[in-house]
């Protein structure tokens, strides 16, 4: 939709406000040739008695195309970074699920499993029912989640 709006825009701004100036020669064989570009030395500057009016609605049409461009660049800067914001969580969400899986791995080869208490010395052991608990937590998780 917005391709078809620039597309548009640019056409109703293709009345060129430009005004080049026009030579006139002979070429070899004798033919008068006229041009922006004088191939010869001996070309002559025409001038031309009405050269194009300005539009006057060129700077209205002008400002109103460069809006349309800021908003169409605020649209696309607008999607370049949701989808960037998206990349980065679904980057996140796959490194948890990684983590969660090595986490459940190590917990199911591993013969005990304790959680550090205020003294080094004195472990907290999780029982069968506490270790199944977790097992049960971390596989919950991954299944939602991964």
């Amino acid at each position: 939709m917005y391709k078809t709006l620039l597309f548009i825009t640019l056409l109703l701004l293709q009345v060129s406000t430009a005004y080049s100036e026009v030579y006139k020669w002979i070429d070899e064989n004798g033919k008068v040739i006229y041009g922006d570009k004088p191939t010869t030395n001996d070309a002559d500057k025409i001038k031309i008695k009405n050269p194009p009016k300005q539009d006057k609605y060129y700077q209205e049409r002008y400002e109103r195309q460069q809006k349309l461009l800021n908003v169409i660049q605020e649209e696309r800067d607008e999607k370049i970074t949701s989808q960037n914001e998206e990349k980065e969580k679904k980057e996140k969400q796959e490194k948890e699920c990684s983590d969660m899986k090595k986490k459940l791995k190590k917990m199911k080869d591993s013969t005990h499993l304790f959680e550090e208490t205020d003294d080094p010395n004195n472990p907290k052991i999780y029982t069968d029912k506490e270790r199944k608990a977790e097992e049960d937590k971390r596989e919950k998780y991954i299944k939602e989640n991964c």
